[in-house]
Formats: C-alpha cells, sequence, structure tokens
C-alpha cells in the first residue's frame, strides 16, 4: 500500500479504531498522584539553547485531557468521568472561548512544552506536556488565547493544534481561570525560523524524489511537495522490496528477516516516510507494524540523523548525498534513520540552514511519533562539519556525534583549497615546473601532491561565482558579470549571504579569503627543501582569486567585516558551545597519500582548537583511526570498513550513563553540562582513542601523542597554510603580520636576496609585512571578540539578532614577535 497525504502524519490503518483505546490507557496514566511544585512561565535566557524536559517519573506522569481523534476540539474533562468506550469523540465540537481573566494559583500545575524552545514551534501544532499536584484532581482543559484548543492525545503528552502563524498564549485553564501558561511562537513549516529570510530564486527538485506537489498552483516557491508513506520488507538475503498491501501479512514475504533489538522476534517491516520541511526533503525510516496501535511501538527512542558531506553553494532544494536511511543494521538495532536534502552540505554549505532543518525534522518525529530519547548525529566530511558548527552554536539538538573524516568547518578549510590552485597555476610556470615532487609535497604541506589536484577537481569551482552551481539551477539564471550580473552566485560565501555582508562597490557577498602575507613554502625554505631565490619567485607571482574567479597578480585582502561577521556568527568552530560535552566519537579513514581531500591533520587541527578552548583535551571525544579511505567515500560521508551501528550505540552507552549519574540529557533538568571527570567515568568500559595498525587495535589517551606504532604509520602532515608556518589549529582568517626580516628563516639570504626581500617584497607581495607564525589570529575588533551571534533570525526579525555571549570567541592576535 502507499499512502500520501500533505500533513505529513505517521498514519496507521487502525488508527481511528484503536485512538478511544489510547485515550483509555492515556488517562490510566494519571493515577498516581504527581509531587511536583509549582513553576513559573519559561522564559529565554540570555544565552539560550535548546533542551529537552527530563522524562516525568511515576510520580509526575503528564495528565491528559483530549480527545480520541488528531485534530478535534477539547472541552473540560472532569478528574473523575471516563470516557465511554463506545464513544469515537468524548469532546464537543464547537469552539468555545474561556473568559478572560488573570493567571492565580488556585490549583498546582504546570504546563510546559515536550521538546524545543518556545520561540521556535513550527508547523502549527506542538505538543506539551500538564503536570503538577492537581493535574488529575482538577477539571482542567487547554487553551490558545483564550479559546479552547484543538487537542489530541499523545504519548507525551498533548498534540496542540492550530496556532496561528506568531506569537500565542498556551494556557491551561481550571473554572475559566488561567493557572499555568507558556508564550509560544509559530513559524510557518516551509520556515524560516532563525536562518534568514528565504533566499529567491530557490529551484525545487522534490519531483527527483518521486513526490507529488503540494499544491496545482504554479508558484510553488517553497518547493512544497505532498507527503508520501510506503512501506517495505527486509529479506534475509539483505534485500528490499515494497510492500504493496502491508496490513495483510499473507502477503508478507516468506522469507522475511527479523531484527535483534527485541530478540529476533520483530518482522523486519519498515516504514518509510518523505516529504518537505523547511524547503527541504526529508526522508524518515524505523521498523513499524503496519496494524498496531501504537506508532513505531519498536522504536528505541534514538532518532539516528544523518548529515551527508560535500559543500554546495545553495539556492536549489539539492539531493541526499552519503545518509542511507536504508541501513538495515541501525533499523535492526530499533533506531528511527532521519536525513533531509538541506542537511547534505554538497546542497548547501549552510550549517545555520542545516540546523533549523534539524530543530524542524525532529520537531516533526516528536510530534508524529514521540520525543526521542537520544538525537545522535552521525555523518562524515561536510556532514561532520554541520554536526561541529550545530554543537557550537545551537547547543541541545543534538545529544551525541559521530563524525567522520572530519573538516572544523568550511571557512577556515576553503583557504587552503583556494591556495590549492594558485599553486598548481604557479607550477605550469617555467620556474614552477621546475619544483620536483618533493619540493611541491612539501609547499603544499600534504603528504602527495595528489592532494591539490583533488581539491582542484571536487571543490575549488566554490571560488568561482558561475562554476560550483548544482545541476538543478538552469544556466540562464547564473550569474554573469556582463550577461547577467545580478543572477545566482554559487560560491561558499554567497551559500550564506543571509549571514554576511556585501561588497558596497559590487552588492555581492564579500570574499573572506585573504593571503596578504602568507609566506607560501616557508617550512619547505627552512628545511632546505626549496632555495632562497625558489622562495621569492614563488611568492612574487602566487597571485590572488578575484571575487569572480579569475586568478589576479598580487595578494588580496579579505573585507574586514566578512571576516569579523565569520568569527562572530559562529561559523568558525573553536571548540565552543556542547562541543566540549557531546559525547562524540571521531572516525579518521587515514588517505594522507592517495587522491583525496581529507587529511589526517583536520582530526587534529580541531582537537587542537578544542583544547586552546578549554584549556585541555576534552574528555567527551575519542578518535577511531583505520587506513582504507577513498575519495568517493570519503566524499559522500560514509564510513568505508567502519560499523555505524557500533559507533552509535557505544554513543547511547555513554548517554545512558550520564544519565544515570544524573548529567545526561535526560537527567539533567537544569541543562547543566557534565564536567569532564564525569564525561570520562561515563565511559563505556574500553572506549578510548583507537588506532588500527596492521590488524592490531593500539588503544590509549595517548596514542596520538608521541613515538608509537600508530603515530609511525599514519604520519600527519598539513596545507599550504600550515606549510607557510599557520599553526596546527589553523583557525587563522587574516593573520597579524610583523616586518619583514631576512634573518628569520635560519637560511642564508645574499645580500642581494635580502634586498630583493625587502624593497621588492614588502610593498608588492606581504604589503605591510609577513604572517607572525605563532599568532592566533590578525582581526581584532571591540565587542566582537568575546561575543557570538547565535540566533541569526526569530519572528518578525531580519538581519541579526543581539550577539548573546559564548564560551566560544574569535582568535585574537597574541604579543608574539617571532
Amino acid at each position: 500500500m502507499r499512502s500520501s497525504q500533505s500533513g505529513g502524519e505517521w498514519d496507521h490503518p487502525c488508527e481511528k479504531t484503536a485512538a478511544v483505546r489510547r485515550i483509555l490507557s492515556s488517562l490510566l496514566l494519571v493515577a498516581a498522584a504527581c509531587s511536583s511544585s509549582p513553576a513559573e512561565s519559561p522564559t529565554e535566557s540570555a544565552d539560550p539553547s535548546f533542551s529537552t524536559p527530563a522524562p516525568t517519573s511515576a510520580s509526575e506522569t503528564p495528565s491528559i485531557s483530549a480527545s480520541a481523534g488528531q485534530s478535534t476540539t477539547t472541552t473540560v474533562v472532569p478528574a473523575t468521568t471516563a470516557i465511554p468506550p463506545t464513544s469515537t469523540s468524548a469532546v464537543a465540537t464547537a469552539v468555545t472561548t474561556v473568559p478572560p481573566t488573570t493567571t492565580r494559583p488556585m490549583a498546582n500545575l504546570r504546563v510546559a512544552l515536550v521538546r524545543g524552545r518556545e520561540d521556535m514551534v513550527t508547523g502549527g501544532n506542538v505538543v506539551v506536556a500538564v503536570s503538577g499536584p492537581d493535574a488529575d484532581i482538577v477539571d482542567w482543559t487547554v487553551a490558545i488565547d483564550g479559546t479552547v484548543a484543538e487537542v489530541a492525545v499523545h504519548p507525551d503528552g498533548l498534540l496542540v493544534d492550530g496556532l496561528a502563524e506568531g506569537p500565542s498564549t498556551l494556557e491551561v485553564v481550571v473554572d475559566g481561570q488561567v493557572i499555568s501558561s507558556i508564550e509560544v511562537i509559530n513559524h510557518p513549516i516551509t520556515g524560516p525560523v532563525f536562518s534568514g529570510p528565504h533566499v529567491m530564486p530557490f529551484f525545487c527538485t522534490f519531483e527527483d524524489f518521486g513526490l507529488e506537489p503540494a499544491s496545482d498552483s504554479a508558484d510553488n516557491s517553497d518547493c512544497s511537495a505532498v507527503t508520501e508513506v510506503t512501506w517495505w520488507a527486509h529479506h534475509q538475503d539483505g534485500t528490499w522490496s515494497e510492500l504493496v498491501d502491508p496490513t495483510d501479512r499473507t502477503t508478507w514475504p516468506v522469507d522475511l528477516a527479523v531484527t535483534h533489538e527485541t530478540g529476533g522476534t520483530t518482522p523486519f517491516v519498515v516504514r518509510r516516510e518523505r516529504g518537505t520541511i523547511n524547503r527541504a526533503v526529508y526522508d524518515l525510516t524505523v521498523v513499524d507494524d503496519p496494524v498496531s496501535e501504537v506508532r513505531a511501538p519498536m522504536w528505541n527512542g534514538v532518532l539516528h540523523y544523518l548529515f551527508g558531506g560535500g559543500c554546495g553553494s545553495g539556492r536549489t532544494q539539492g539531493s541526499i548525498m552519503g545518509s542511507d536511511v536504508s541501513n538495515a543494521a541501525a533499523l535492526a538495532d530499533g533506531n528511527l534513520l532521519a536525513t533531509s536534502t538541506l542537511n547534505t552540505f554538497n546542497t548547501a554549505c549552510d550549517d545555520v540552514l542545516s540546523a533549523e532543518t534539524l530543530m524542524m525534522v525532529t520537531e516533526h518525529v516528536v510530534e508524529t511519533v514521540r520525543n526521542p530519547r537520544y538525537v545522535i548525529g552521525q555523518g562524515g566530511s561536510g556532514g561532520a562539519i554541520q554536526q561541529y558548527l550545530i554543537n557550537q552554536n545551537y547547543p541541545g539538538l543534538l545529544d551525541a556525534s559521530n563524525t567522520l573524516v572530519s573538516y572544523p568547518d568550511a571557512f577556515t578549510v576553503s583557504p587552503g583549497v583556494s591556495d590549492c590552485g594558485l599553486l598548481n597555476r604557479y607550477y605550469g610556470t617555467p620556474e614552477g615546473s621546475a619544483l620536483t615532487a618533493e619540493q611541491r609535497t612539501a609547499i603544499n604541506g600534504h603528504g602527495t601532491p595528489l592532494f591539490c589536484a583533488a581539491w582542484a577537481a571536487t571543490f575549488l569551482p566554490l571560488a568561482s561565482p558561475t562554476v560550483g552551481c548544482h545541476s538543478s539551477i538552469p544556466a540562464d539564471a547564473i550569474y554573469d558579470p556582463n550577461e547577467n550580473p545580478t543572477g545566482v552566485r554559487c560560491t561558499l560565501q554567497d551559500s550564506l549571504a543571509n549571514l554576511l555582508p556585501r561588497s558596497a562597490d559590487t552588492g555581492h557577498v564579500a570574499s573572506h579569503v585573504d593571503n596578504v602575507g602568507i609566506e607560501y613554502g616557508r617550512d619547505a625554505l627552512v628545511a632546505n627543501i626549496i632555495s632562497v631565490d625558489q622562495f621569492l619567485d614563488l611568492n612574487e607571482h602566487i597571485g590572488s582569486y578575484h571575487p569572480d574567479g579569475e586568478i589576479l597578480d598580487g595578494r588580496r585582502a579579505a573585507d574586514p567585516a566578512v571576516v569579523e561577521h565569520v568569527y562572530a556568527t559562529g561559523r568558525v568552530n573553536q571548540g565552543g558551545g556542547s562541543n566540549r560535552t557531546v559525547p562524540t566519537i571521531d572516525n579518521d579513514l587515514y588517505s594522507d597519500f592517495a587522491f583525496d581531500i581529507h587529511d589526517r591533520f583536520r582530526t587534529f587541527s580541531i582537537r587542537e582548537r578544542h583544547r586552546l578552548a578549554n584549556g585541555e583535551t576534552a574528555g567527551n571525544r575519542v578518535i577511531w583511526t583505520q587506513p582504507g579511505g577513498n575519495l568517493l567515500v570519503s566524499l559522500g560521508g560514509t564510513q568505508n570498513d567502519l560499523d555505524p551501528v557500533a559507533a552509535v550505540a557505544t554513543l547511547v552507552e555513554w548517554l545512558e550513563a550520564l544519565d544515570e549519574a544524573g548529567v545526561g540529557p535526560t537527567t539533567s533538568g537544569d541543562g547543566v553540562a557534565p564536567t569532564r571527570d564525569q564525561l570520562l567515568a561515563a565511559r563505556p568500559e574500553g572506549l578510548a582513542d583507537d588506532c588500527l595498525v596492521d590488524g592490531t587495535h593500539v588503544v590509549g589517551d595517548e596514542v596520538y601523542d608521541g613515538e608509537n606504532a600508530c603515530t609511525a604509520t599514519y604520519p600527519v602532515h598539513g596545507d599550504p597554510r600550515t606549510a607557510a608556518g599557520a599553526p596546527l589549529a589553523n583557525d587563522i582568517l587574516k593573520c597579524a603580520l610583523r616586518p619583514v626580516n631576512a634573518s628569520a628563516y635560519g637560511v642564508p639570504f645574499t645580500a642581494e636576496q635580502a634586498d630583493r626581500l625587502a624593497q621588492v617584497f614588502f610593498p608588492m607581495v606581504f604589503v605591510t609585512g609577513r604572517c607572525r607564525a605563532s599568532a592566533r589570529s590578525r582581526y581584532e575588533a571591540p565587542g566582537f571578540a568575546t561575543e557570538s551571534f547565535r540566533w541569526v533570525e526569530g519572528w518578525g526579525r531580519s538581519g541579526l539578532r543581539r550577539p548573546s555571549r559564548v564560551n566560544s570567541r574569535a582568535p585574537t592576535s597574541d604579543s608574539s614577535t617571532d
């Protein structure tokens, strides 16, 4: 059976007939008296974050006052009155109005969102829990702005429907009196919430997924599609087949596999839902029973969220890459798998949009199934970038992360990518072509020159506004400086047009790439791998990229306002937010000598950033290393021989141990993060840094430090910036400068060479000096270094909100004089 609907509900054929029994079961849950005290309505803190309320105990079970249907109107349900079992509706259908009164403590009740922030509700509905000592004693109902609300019974409380866009007040009312209330702000299911105004034009791809448009209107600018539900059988030989009539068990295949989450007895039948949220195509799968009265009864509560790799320029609904929601092992474990096209970085290299979509899809799961116990991210390459930046800037959306072939962020990686383009061009000149492979490798900083070739073949086109466009964008819509100057520009910075300032000269988003003062080949010179003359010629002719993608002579400085905004909006991973507390397993596939772009030093660059932010190595992150990376695997964010289920299962153990200690996602109700010692104590037995060498696991927290089999087998390299003297953290966009000094290199310069350096390179190449190798960053601006913009846009706002103080900061220049 294939069922389609525009509301995205998780439908079951027996749902209507089972509704009454669900209500009766829910009403029985409130037999125990609650002991919690009344609470004030939540208010937004100065440092907001997402939070998941701790699950209620047996004495704090939320009481239910609701109808049998999914969208009927609630009236008062007396505490002593049961709903007749023969009734299909226990409530009136007329909308009534609660008399306007003031809130007063005549009963001890509290209403709260089950998950998420009150100011970021989406889609017109929300799940709330009403609890308190009087919840099962007094007669109460739920209202929206004084009007009795439409509600439905939900496993976690009540699903409240009918929220208008914008602010509303949810109220718990007893005898016409408002006992408890919360202010919510509802946003459309198409977004935006905090990512800023929708960029236009935006090109739809939902038809590529076999989805139908949600409207017959020619103007479907939000790319909305009708939600589709299909059912699939997993066979014992590992293949899948679609069930035509899932409710007829006699038609199920005889070789149907079983899952192992419930002892190997559950038929391996999977429900798949695809639709659109936040202009993205989302994809959800979970083992389910088509005739069950309860939705996804076999779900273990783990929302296994997949992030795809790549780095695209946006303006499209995009595609899903490297995120397999049909992973049989993960589904057999009982996980609910989820992803979307806007959680695929190859659609848009926009972690803000990814965070927003993650939040909205999670809310959809809460509303249509139940509140996840844990939300665990998984993904490699660009999928790892999304997780690190979501954890830094939007703490609470993810409870744990499994990152693979990691990068810290896109903005601090991209300068080295553009350097590869400049170096590849230089190697085509007579002087550059005379350099040996060893010399080029030393200048590039990678393990092999193949890395720059791989960058040129993959993401270097993002330096050009006309080359790196998604295939769904028509050619006549793309920017051309002469024929279409207002067309779509396909660069990294243009993908974040809501965050970054525009150039006063061109009106385009200004570039963040800066190579003023970069001493290309510095380490190679100091190591006597290249000569002084080769060093001077390289730096004289290296050039720079124009914002339109062509290479120019001379160096180019980044727009200072762009550099400020990149740091201030949290686009640089600095180890802040929940990056210091979210349990993380980082899988590293070693490919430093292959035609690849995923070099090992990125993992240790991230570790160094976290160490600098926290003063010590984080207790929440372990690194698993193995050989065998390759470009196609790592680009897709998949894992080669690594077991994705093992990593997620280990993270679940870690989270459960934290919960048991009272500092986990479901038990730290006040949002207190675990300490480093608590994180270390909660690690599952045997979990530590793990390095696979010739089939043997080298394990221990010191395995990546000092001389041992692991460090000898998997040497760490760098990129053109680290080879020019940048620190391991490699988090510098615009370096601090120092005077030119020929004696600083430790190699002899002739008087002529020193004069050339001072008289020619000072004004022509280094402008006002050369990079100071140990400086953390050049950029400093009052009021910016210790603050960060977290929430880009809320209801009725445009542009950037006021910054809120966080524990991450933009790197600033030190006083080094080297």
